[in-house]
């Protein structure tokens, strides 16, 4: 096992280019910059190398807009879940690139300020703390031009097999369709966001014993990553949207913090259910469950179309959860 030296000081640079460009490949020594998929496009991010690992580098940017919105139009640091688990990633293959297929087993975003909606390009900051050969942890921020910090990170991966057939295939031909004005919406359009009658906001409970059938996300062929399964980025994004959608009064409150655990590969798509476990003047905490109709890996372009009717997603319940989260809220700002 490895321990990582301390986190260096340093100063970020910002990244003005635009996100369809070609990314700059690292130096010889250390991780070469992972090929962007369709998450990372419709989030307008660039992935870079990391050269050492165990120090903070840039290794990816943002670039804010529309797609910044969360479902009550104001900005939300969940569009970087997706960057900065791939970054946390690159910094873990840098400091060991024997480690060439892993997946995420946690992700803890700590949501300090919401990022801006206005084009302004984030960079993702980030090092490697520990790896062994079954993996590691990294650390990693979410920074503005002016050094400003809106999102902290901490992610633990796991070594796995290696792709699919087919898997890769279908994440490069995901990646290469074009963004369209359809790409040009909030993140809870983006994603497929589809609300059961009963979260409307005059339905919403204050406080709930038992888990309350949550959104649905039914179209995830696009959100595949490179070992066929749902991208964690996208499950993290869907995680705070159903548990922002069980809050009463969600545009009173701002997510402070979101920890994910990835229990099993999801491939199908996406049923959520949720309870709010504590409600107070000072704090919402609210715990969601997402489940799959698809668990198994494989080739997706094997896989029927995702247009499933609700019924079809009712039957993800009786299996096991794919993911669990915990988001807590604290009064808007």
């Amino acid at each position: 096992m490895r321990y990582v030296r301390e986190m260096a000081p340093s100063t970020p640079s910002v990244d003005k280019s635009s996100p369809d460009a070609e990314p700059v490949t690292a130096a010889s020594r250390g991780s070469g910059a992972p090929t962007s998929g369709r998450v990372e496009r419709l989030m307008r991010t660039r992935l870079r190398g990391a050269v050492d690992g165990t120090v903070p580098e840039c290794t990816g940017s943002m670039v804010t807009g529309v797609w910044c919105l969360d479902r009550e139009g104001r900005p939300t640091g969940l569009t970087a879940a997706s960057l900065l688990d791939q970054t946390l990633a690159t910094s873990i293959r840098a400091a060991a690139p024997e480690l060439t297929w892993m997946v995420t087993t946690e992700l803890q975003l700590n949501f300090l300020e919401p990022p801006p909606a206005d084009g302004t390009v984030l960079e993702a900051w980030t090092r490697s703390g520990f790896v062994d050969p079954r993996g590691g942890v990294s650390f990693g921020t979410l920074r503005g031009p002016d050094g400003r910090e809106h999102v902290h990170a901490v992610g633990w991966f796991q070594t796995v097999g290696p792709t699919p057939a087919g898997a890769l295939d279908h994440f490069h031909r995901m990646g290469a369709l074009p963004l369209g004005p359809e790409s040009d919406v909030a993140l809870d359009k983006l994603l497929g966001m589809r609300c059961p009658p009963s979260s409307a906001a005059d339905g919403r409970p204050a406080n709930t014993e038992g888990l309350l059938r949550g959104p649905d996300f039914p179209a995830v062929d696009e959100f595949m990553n490179r070992n066929g399964t749902v991208h964690g980025g996208a499950i993290t994004k869907m995680a705070g949207l159903a548990a922002q959608a069980a809050i009463p009064v969600p545009q009173n409150f701002d997510l402070q913090s979101l920890r994910m655990v990835f229990l099993r590969p999801s491939t199908g798509p996406i049923a959520t259910r949720a309870r709010i476990r504590h409600t107070g003047r000072s704090l919402y905490i609210v715990d969601v469950e997402l489940f799959s109709s698809r668990t198994t890996p494989g080739n997706p372009a094997t896989h029927a179309p995702d247009n499933f009717p609700g019924a079809d997603l009712d039957k993800a319940f009786e299996s096991k959860p794919v993911a669990q989260a915990q988001a807590i809220f604290r009064p808007a700002r």
